[in-house]
């Protein structure tokens, strides 16, 4: 080799040297910016040359600026990202529901079970007493309304949640669009792959929506030969090269809230982790458990209490009745729509005078044995319009009414082995099949007389009211053997035991995503004191190139003069 190759080979690794110090340069001047991934100048030697018998090197050539990071590092924390966004969004849930059940200032559902309990204690004492009996239907009220608040304030916290799904559809849209866009940037740049440097300021950026985008659903990020990236969501993918697929909103009968879809195909986005898999879980799981348990303990109470009610007699009888309950009346009761299903068995109903005085007791048959002899609503209206006195009908809408014939007789029922009377809305203490509309029987509320209190007869004892007393602290065969108390005491105490058991996770997540972090920020951050020890290598290399330039060069002015 010449000493002009000499010179050309120190040219090259001068070269080098700056392309190096740009590099550190690069680096120490964004050791502070958050996203950054640090860069380093990759360096092979240049092909060797012959030379007769020798072959010899031809000095150094870079081959790239390059990020420094670990890809499956990244992609452990992007999942951990995932699961942490998730659990936090859990944690947020399941401290709303639990402000919902505070009992704390004495105004939550286990008070009002205690206050309606002691004001059917104290009538038991004085039965007779109409403020006392007013005072029950007014306790009763109050814990209706109650039970209706509780699930309401629950179905308004998840209404929140679901309308957030607009918003979350919106940034999956914006994050998708941003990656697409910079794929093809950082594709245009690379030359698809073929040049070995980083496009490094479009790959953090994009780094930093993927880690974005992790946060809201799983993903799987599959890096192409060309640098750009696909993203799967399940099995389907968001990101493809420079193309996307939009995501929305849409309402789902199925579910009976919204849902986040893919518009291209109208299938829903399958994400089980991430804020939106947590919200998922919080619609159907968090809020939906707890309004079914509402619902459920409802439901039990409106059916044991009127089970009771409606076969027992208060201080007056009715001379019209209408039932609370539309039922479709000219099918098997099994199919009539009523509050449950009433069992094969009788009722009784029993004309009084004016003192209360039985005048003629009746039984009505309820047939229930699966045949087509079945009772009807229709069949039991017509054997009540038979009694003489009585008059019964269907109304327009698929109510029940009874009206006595004479202005002196009145009407009240008797034992019920079949259940119809509370099924079909007949002498009920509520009205409703759930906690959706659970109200007391404004036939109550207008008179409280009719309040039951004796079993045998207008006056005769209290059975009525003593088989109402603890009525919420019954064991109830359709709760699995618990009463409407413990359900509800239950439903709180697990509520308590998944907020702690999901503070723990979400704390295990945090300091495991924060371990990963702390790897991943150790490879990709800018260390000052690193790169000072790079600085200073590329400075002696660049002038240990110029020593050898001018030593060469003095060599050939030696040369020229001989």
């Amino acid at each position: 080799m010449s000493l002009f190759g000499t010179i050309q080979q120190s040219a090259g690794a001068l070269n080098a040297a700056q392309i190096g110090l740009q590099v550190v340069g690069n680096n120490i001047a964004n050791a502070n910016t958050p996203g950054y991934i640090r860069q380093n100048l990759e360096q092979a030697s240049s092909v060797a040359v012959r030379e007769g018998g020798l072959i010899k090197g031809t000095g150094v050539r870079p081959t790239g600026i390059v990020q420094v990071i670990d890809q499956q590092l990244a992609e452990r924390m992007f999942n951990a990202k995932t699961d942490l966004a998730g659990s936090e969004a859990l944690d947020k849930a399941y401290g709303q529901l639990e402000e919902l059940t505070n009992d704390l200032n004495n105004e939550g559902l286990n008070q009002q079970f205690s206050l309606f309990n002691n004001a059917l204690q104290e009538l038991s004492a004085q039965p007779n007493d109409s403020s006392l009996r007013s005072f029950v239907i007014l306790q009763a009220d109050t814990l209706a309304n109650n039970i209706q608040n509780s699930r309401e304030q629950a179905i308004a916290r998840r209404e929140l949640w679901n309308g957030d799904l607009d918003q979350m559809a919106n940034d999956i849209n914006r994050l998708t669009e941003r990656i697409a866009k910079l794929n093809l940037e950082i594709a245009t740049i690379e030359g698809g792959g073929v040049l070995h440097s980083d496009a490094t300021g479009l790959r953090d950026q994009r780094y930093r929506d993927l880690e974005d985008l992790s946060q809201y659903v799983n993903v799987n990020i599959q890096e192409q030969e060309s640098g750009t990236v696909a993203v799967f969501v399940g099995g389907d993918y968001l990101v493809s090269n420079g193309i996307r697929r939009e995501v929305e909103s849409a309402y789902s009968l199925s579910k009976g809230r919204n849902e986040i879809r893919i518009s291209e195909t109208d299938s829903p986005l399958q994400a089980t982790r991430g804020i939106l898999g947590a919200t998922n879980e919080v619609l159907d799981g968090v809020f939906g458990d707890y309004v079914a348990s509402i619902d459920d303990m409802a439901s039990s109470l409106i059916r044991s209490a009127n089970e009771v009610h409606s076969q027992g007699q208060g201080r007056d009888g009715f001379d019209q009745l209408l039932s609370t309950v539309v039922a479709n009346t000219g099918v098997p009761l099994d199919d009539a729509q009523l509050s449950f299903q009433p069992r094969n068995g009788t009722f009784d109903l029993t004309i009084i005078d004016e003192q209360g005085e039985p005048i003629s007791d009746h039984r009505i048959n309820v047939r229930m044995l699966g045949q087509v002899t079945d009772s009807t609503v229709s069949s039991i209206v017509a054997d009540i319009n038979a009694i003489d006195g009585l008059t019964a009908n269907v109304t327009r809408e698929g109510r029940l009414e009874i009206l006595s014939d004479s202005p002196t007789a009145k009407f009240t029922f008797g034992e019920d082995t079949s259940g119809f009377l509370a099924a079909a809305g007949i002498n009920t203490f509520f009205t409703g099949r759930s906690g959706v509309d659970i109200a007391v029987n404004q036939t109550l509320k207008d008179n409280p007389d009719l309040l039951s209190i004796s079993k045998s007869g207008i006056g005769e004892d209290t059975d009525a009211l003593t088989d109402l007393i603890g009525i919420v602290d019954k064991p109830q065969d359709n709760l699995g053997g618990r009463s409407v108390r413990q359900t509800y005491e239950r439903s709180v105490s697990s509520l308590g035991q998944k907020i702690g058991l999901q503070q723990s996770s979400t704390e295990g997540l945090r300091n495991f995503y924060a371990t990963l972090q702390s790897q991943h920020l150790a490879i990709t951050g800018v260390n000052i004191d690193e790169e000072s020890i790079k600085m200073v290598s590329y400075q002696r290399a660049f002038q240990a190139s110029s020593r050898v330039i001018s030593t060469a060069s003095e060599m050939l002015d030696l040369l020229v003069n001989l």
